[in-house]
């Protein structure tokens, strides 16, 4: 699972403010996008925080009501907003729009590079597979040791690892091991499936 906004903006060394969406820090983070353009929607995917340090408003402030509805239409994880950079703090339009569409905002600390947001996301991505790999290693090596007991061992680890309920049908449809006991109950109802 990617990481979320919460998660970023509870890693210290960011130094990121959360300034709209507080109930959208939850959204997972699948990628960083820095970019700068008036309209970077059509090089996003959804699901992106996108940071901007706003370089092309500093002559004239574009409507950034129009720019965050875009983002947000593109499903978006959020803006970060670099601060301090080409403006002495987050422009108010920018705010206001955010808040209009649900946008989560994050104000970037002037001393954060974007690499780092970026190379944490790349960190969390990473040790979250690692830490996927590393269950289905365990689940295979569980499996393989209740294999060696038999067909019930089987059903209840597998059972145990899905975290929910698992049935082993002889061909006819009769219940042969069921995991938990109760889930017996539920093969009528698959005849048809099956």
């Amino acid at each position: 699972m990617p990481p979320t906004l919460g998660a970023l903006l509870r890693t210290p060394s960011l130094r990121l403010r959360l300034l709209t969406g507080q109930d959208r820090t939850h959204r997972q983070v699948e990628w960083v996008a820095v970019s700068e353009l008036a309209d970077p929607t059509p090089y996003l995917a959804g699901g992106e925080l996108v940071l901007t340090t706003g370089v092309r408003w500093v002559d004239r402030l574009p409507d950034l009501r129009d720019y965050v509805r875009r983002l947000a239409e593109r499903d978006i994880a959020g803006i970060g907003f670099g601060a301090a950079v080409n403006f002495d703090h987050t422009p108010e339009e920018l705010v206001a729009a955010a808040e209009e569409f649900g946008v989560a905002l994050l104000e970037v600390h002037r001393l954060t590079p974007f690499m780092a947001v970026g190379k944490e996301v790349s960190r969390l991505l990473a040790q979250e597979e690692y830490e996927g790999l590393n269950r289905a290693f365990a689940a295979q090596r569980a499996l393989t040791r209740a294999a060696l007991t038999g067909a019930p061992a089987v059903v209840e680890r597998l059972a145990r690892e899905l975290g929910g309920w698992v049935l082993l049908l002889s061909p006819d449809g009769a219940v042969r091991h069921a995991a938990p006991a109760s889930a017996a109950a539920r093969a009528p109802g698959l005849a048809d499936e099956l």
